[in-house]
């Protein structure tokens, strides 16, 4: 081999870390020791063959495109739990590791191979995955100390109002009824309050004990339903929703009617402002499972303020004029973290959001 001594290989060979190497521009594998090809199950075969011939899930992955830049840079490329597809024969799972992709430049800083070493760390992740959701229980045993404090303190207020509001409607029984339909307004708004903290704090203490349920939901018309009793509820909204293609999803049908009545009603409540509010519904199919979209073109989220959404009582600082308690995101976070799942939000102050909700398929629940 050019320009790559012999008795290095030699080493190579017997050395326990997996090793492989890369000889031109197009990414022939030119080199791969045992360990190498035991974790890619892949034989001596490959040798000579290009890496994106060989490997097309890692191609879709991104790592040739990776490797292409190390050799066109001479940059050294390092990695650390990186989550990568591995193929033996017909199965398929998901393996992490630590990696680094070393250029290997000539004294013109030419680049003339690419030594790429890995180790599979995915036990590690495992184990290191399992203690974070330890640390997520506790820190969602935090949450709920602090909507027990919420119950215990910040109902105080809108009960207090409502007490007044009784009490001042008794003393003053002659008094003209358009005072009258104030105090009954502020009333109703106090208990509607009370409601609101009430259900939001029973919904997400209830998340804690949602099981991984293995039910296939067909969201198709449970969606459109739950669309119009958001509109029941927000009647000052005057848009359109629009529902593209709703693929089912599994998990346990209360937990995913809460996952999609806060995040659809987030997007009619903060559309209402708006002189053309238009909220689009839709989802799409991966190899993973299903990512469901929900798109307004509302009042957004300031971008600083992203990170901030998902913590209990958090809400954008544009929010203030819209009721809510800032627990709904919260909720559906939760909830989709029991599924595997995840949350994602893209948002521009002023031009609206975009959430992205993926639902694994069946097998992450089995194989967890």
């Amino acid at each position: 081999m050019e320009n790559i001594n012999l008795n290095l290989l030699d080493v190579l060979d017997h050395c326990p870390l997996a090793t492989a190497i890369y000889n031109t521009a197009d990414l022939r594998i030119t080199y791969a020791n045992a360990a190498m090809l035991k974790m890619w199950c892949r034989g001596p075969e490959i040798l000579n063959q290009h890496f994106s011939d060989v490997f097309p899930g890692f191609t879709e992955e991104g790592f040739a495109s990776i490797l292409q830049k190390v050799w066109h840079t001479g940059i050294t490329y390092r990695a650390t739990d990186t989550p990568a597809v591995i193929v033996d024969g017909a199965s398929k799972y998901t393996r992490y590791f630590d990696f680094e992709y070393k250029a290997l430049v000539d004294s013109e800083g030419v680049t003339y191979a690419i030594l790429h070493t890995a180790t599979d760390v995915t036990k590690h992740q495992i184990a290191t995955s399992q203690l974070r959701l330890r640390e997520e229980q506790l820190s969602f045993n935090n949450d709920l100390e602090t909507l027990t404090y919420t119950l215990s303190h910040d109902l105080k207020n809108p009960l207090s109002i409502a007490k007044m509001g009784i009490g001042y409607l008794k003393s003053q029984k002659d008094v003209l009824a358009f005072h009258n339909l104030q105090w009954y307004d502020t009333i109703a708004q106090a208990l509607n309050n009370v409601e609101n903290i009430v259900n939001q704090t029973v919904q997400l203490s209830a998340a804690r004990s949602i099981a991984n349920v293995q039910e296939m939901n067909q969201l198709d018309d449970r969606i459109a339903t739950w669309c119009q009793e958001v509109k029941l509820l927000y009647p000052q909204f005057r848009g359109n929703i629009s529902l593209g293609q709703l693929l089912p999803v599994y998990g346990d049908i209360g937990a995913i009617y809460q996952i999609f009545i806060n995040t659809i009603s987030n997007a009619v409540k903060y559309s209402t402002c708006v002189q053309q509010p238009e909220i689009e519904i839709y989802s799409e199919q991966i190899d993973r499972g299903v990512v469901y979209f929900i798109r307004d073109n509302g009042i957004g989220i300031p971008e600083d303020e992203l990170d901030q959404i998902f913590c209990v009582h958090g809400r954008g600082s544009n929010a203030t004029k819209q009721q809510g308690t800032g627990i709904g995101l919260c909720l559906v976070k939760r909830l989709l973290e029991r599924y595997r799942g995840t949350i994602n939000i893209s948002s521009k102050e002023g031009k609206g959001t975009l959430v992205r909700l993926f639902f694994p398929k069946l097998s992450a629940f089995e194989n967890n």
